[in-house]
């Protein structure tokens, strides 16, 4: 993932952008001249059930209340139950193993992926999606039947800012397209099993916690499900479930918004200065600073932890003495983590020196 992808990445959350048009700009719109390349079918997803959806009692079900001042400290995840809409599958392979072939980044079916691309066709109100049958899309299917998806560091490397990313704009075709048949089919139980499987493959992309944006696709992937259930429900005279469903989908925007506000907690770029001799340099206050500290060292989701590491690094190079030394500290200690994603981005900051065009770049966004 390049310098220039991250921070499009980063921007876009801090603009409060939806995840779905950050995904299709113009990078992905060059992905989408594919090159006919044809499918060719990889491992067999290991056997797997769908346990039904645990029950919900109307009477315990509750709104989260995401504006309150309690709520500042909390993870970012559903209060909500899941299982009670969307269980996991069964399956005891790691999903990663098959998404991550798609990677554009070395992935070794990443011409596949953008053949897929290009076999979208438009399909209101839904959007751009595969075919109904694509052997692509059935392929993947039992993939998010599995109750396990970690990319880091098996499949895809940890790399700071340049870690790279699964395929999300492929996986998000995959969610739209099984939204889109879900909604053409009069079988309300095969609606649901659509629908369902979408929920799965966003919670099993927000499980390993480890990248900012994969956990944000997830997050979308998620909402619509949730939403597409709600609407089905509705329509249906299926009111508990539709209740439950909207609650759901309820609790995705405030946990979008509030990571955009997390990462805008640490962020260092507004306080990058050029001096009159070209060089740069990094004030902070105070409480700026302990923000870092506090998530680098102590977040509860792992994916600030690593926004604020890679903050850290930026101090160790920028910062007055006292706060070189003050950073590098943690950076060390950081390295020796018990949590190995944490560990691996805080030995990446120590031994990844800051470039010149890197600040040149922060110093641009940030202005």
């Amino acid at each position: 993932m390049s310098k220039a992808d991250n921070r499009t990445v980063k921007i876009g959350v801090l603009a409060a952008a939806g995840v779905v048009a950050l995904l299709v700009g113009g990078l992905a719109a060059a992905l989408l001249r594919g090159s006919g390349v044809p499918v060719a079918a990889g491992p067999a997803a290991p056997p797997a059930t769908v346990p039904a959806p645990h029950p919900c009692d109307l009477a315990k079900l509750a709104i989260p209340c995401w504006s309150c001042p309690v709520a500042e400290k909390w993870p970012l995840r559903f209060v909500t139950d899941l299982d009670m809409l969307a269980p996991l599958g069964t399956g005891r392979g790691n999903a990663a193993a098959w998404f991550a072939a798609f990677s554009k980044r070395d992935g070794a079916r990443a011409a596949e992926g953008v053949a897929a691309m290009a076999r979208r066709i438009d399909r209101p109100p839904v959007g751009p999606v595969l075919p109904a049958g694509d052997p692509l899309l059935r392929e993947a299917a039992p993939w998010c039947d599995q109750a396990t998806m970690r990319f880091y560091p098996d499949f895809l490397p940890l790399e700071g800012y340049r870690t790279p990313i699964p395929n999300l704009l492929l996986m998000l075709t995959f969610a739209r397209s099984w939204i889109a048949e879900g909604m053409a089919t009069p079988d309300f139980d095969v609606a649901m099993a659509d629908f369902r499987r979408v929920i799965r493959l966003g919670r099993l992309l927000r499980q390993e916690d480890a990248v900012l944006i994969n956990d944000l696709v997830g997050l979308a992937c998620i909402r619509i499900g949730a939403e597409a259930i709600y609407d089905r429900a509705r329509k249906d005279g299926r009111t508990d479930l539709a209740l439950l469903a909207a609650v759901v989908a309820g609790e995705a925007p405030p946990q979008k918004y509030l990571s955009a506000a997390r990462v805008t907690a640490v962020e260092v770029g507004p306080y990058l200065a050029k001096g009159t001799d070209g060089k740069f340099s990094l004030t902070l206050p105070a409480k700026r600073l302990e923000a870092i500290e506090e998530m680098a060292a102590s977040c509860p989701d792992r994916r600030f932890r690593g926004e604020a590491i890679l903050d850290l690094r930026l101090v160790a190079a920028l910062a007055p003495e006292a706060l070189r030394e003050r950073a590098g500290t943690l950076l060390d200690k950081l390295a020796a983590d018990r949590d190995p994603v944490v560990s691996a981005t805080a030995r990446w900051c120590l031994a990844t020196p800051v470039s010149d065009r890197e600040v040149q770049e922060l110093y641009g966004e940030a202005r």
